[in-house]
């Protein structure tokens, strides 16, 4: 009871009562009419009553209706993730007619905008590759927060997730979110925005494919006496240089090109572009005892991939670093600390 006074006395319908009260009560006085008073009392109660709905309006709708949470993940990027999680929110609220996300979500479920924001200042050293201790303790944290936030709402929850900005760490991203109530957005640098590519509201984008449409997949190197793969992924426009120091010692090397030209448009299925990739790798993973991906993709893609495949699969995941292609993390390396 206390909380929701506390929650009436703030809400709009109160502070312009409030306000309304000061004025109209010296008008009261200056007429010295007793009638006046009983009017000013009516809508007094009048506009609590209308605080105390639209307060009780309110807790219904962030404790058993969908909330939404929109989060931002910043990573080896100077860009501003406050700037991006401003954008965010005003898309969410656009979209879903929602007003005042933020200060609602601190109200009436305890989320703040510090349990939402993630940026992670990897150093890269010498070799290229990231400091895994610490790039674990980073999934831990944001882990811990996703676990937080569905545990504290009775409701269902709906994450909107802005990550960039590299793709290798998508995967990892996309691990964390293994399941449906994820709303994916791309970085668009162009616009300096993000914009939304995906919605997964079910199951779907872990189901293997019977023949592929987004991807071209061809066999580049076939080695029958090794069992270590190389699986080759561009879904943008930029090459990958097979020569490259860390790949031309792979003697099996699996090709998928995507079919579009430049990169995958915004009306495409983006799920399908996953779920292809994630029927290779099922494949593969029969096949060889190492799998090793060289990537060029967007990094909202790489997040559904990781969704689908988990991190249970010893699949090496490379980044491009200064003409070369270093492994930074294998997904069953982290798997414990989810």
């Amino acid at each position: 009871m206390k909380n929701t006074i506390s929650k009436i006395t703030e809400n709009y319908y109160f502070k312009v009562i409030t306000i309304a009260v000061i004025f109209l009560s010296l008008f009261a006085d200056a007429l010295n009419n007793a009638q006046y008073y009983y009017m000013l009392g009516a809508i007094v109660i009048f506009f609590i009553l209308l605080a105390f709905l639209d307060v009780k309006k309110m807790q219904k709708a962030y404790q058993e209706d969908t909330v939404h949470i929109p989060i931002v993940i910043n990573v080896d990027d100077s860009h501003q993730a406050k700037h991006v999680f401003d954008n965010l929110l005003k898309d969410i609220e656009k979209k879903y007619k929602l007003h005042n996300l933020e200060k609602n979500l601190k109200t009436y479920s305890n989320v703040i905008r510090e349990d939402l924001i993630f940026t992670y200042i990897g150093d890269i050293d010498s070799n290229g590759k990231y400091d895994k201790a610490r790039l674990i303790s980073f999934l831990q944290i944001i882990r811990y927060q996703l676990n937080k936030i569905e545990s504290n709402l009775n409701n269902k929850v709906e994450f909107h997730l802005a990550y960039y900005k590299r793709p290798a760490i998508g995967f990892l991203i996309g691990a964390l979110f293994e399941s449906d109530g994820l709303v994916i957005y791309q970085n668009n640098q162009n616009k300096d925005k993000f914009d939304e590519v995906a919605t997964i509201d079910d199951r779907t984008y872990k189901e293997e494919v019977d023949s592929f449409k987004m991807f071209t997949k061809s066999i580049l190197k076939e080695d029958k006496n090794s069992d270590v793969v190389l699986l080759s992924i561009k879904a943008s426009s930029h090459k990958i240089a097979f020569n490259a120091d860390s790949l031309s010692k792979f003697t099996n090397v699996i090709s998928m090109t995507a079919n579009h030209k430049g990169t995958i448009g915004l009306e495409e299925d983006w799920v399908l572009y996953a779920r292809e990739i994630s029927t290779v790798l099922t494949n593969l993973q029969t096949q060889y005892k190492n799998i090793t991906i060289v990537h060029n993709m967007p990094e909202a893609l790489a997040i559904i991939v990781g969704m689908a495949i988990g991190n249970f699969w010893n699949v090496e995941i490379t980044q491009y670093h200064h003409g070369d292609y270093p492994a930074i993390i294998k997904l069953n390396e982290v798997k414990c600390y989810f």
